[in-house]
Parts: C-alpha cells; sequence; structure tokens
C-alpha cells in the first residue's frame, strides 16, 4: 500500500473497512484523489500526500474530479468541512 494511503487509512479508521465515496456518497471509495496534483512525476519530498489533500472518491467521481475543476473546489470545502468535524471530537 502506498504512504499516502496507509497516511490516509489511519487517520480517517478505514483500516479494516471498506469506506463510501465522499463525491457521490453511494458507491464504494476506491480512489484517494489529490486534490491538488502531483502531477505525472509526483513532487519532491511527498509534499503533497497530507491528509488536507487526499480525498476518498469511487472511480466515477475520481474521473469527474480530473475533468472538472469546480467540482474539485467543491471537494476541497468538503474535505475541510470533514477535518474541522474530526478534529473537535
Amino acid at each position: 500500500m502506498k504512504d499516502y494511503k496507509k497516511l490516509f487509512s489511519r487517520y480517517w479508521g478505514y483500516e479494516d473497512q471498506t469506506p463510501i465515496c465522499w463525491g457521490c456518497n453511494q458507491a464504494v471509495g476506491v480512489d484517494i484523489h489529490h486534490l491538488i496534483p502531483k502531477g505525472m512525476g509526483g513532487v519532491k519530498n511527498n509534499r503533497l500526500n497530507r491528509i488536507d489533500n487526499l480525498f476518498l472518491l469511487c472511480r466515477k467521481c475520481h474521473t469527474m474530479a480530473h475533468k472538472n475543476k469546480a467540482i474539485n473546489e467543491e471537494y476541497k470545502k468538503i474535505l475541510q468541512e470533514r477535518i474541522k468535524f474530526k478534529e473537535q471530537l
């Protein structure tokens, strides 16, 4: 498992669960989307592999996020709310 997937699973507690997509809230979440893209070659020191840049999506929503910047911006807002809520617990 890639480091960013481990980081995501540990933070959100999905190590032993099958999570639901955060985009449509219906399909199984199978992809961890980088809201700020890594690019094809990656980035130095994995600086984009942070909780505030990782968003769980199904394949359909992941494809849409790459095609539509407005959806990606909405996902950023949703993620900030999720992090805020989690840190208040």
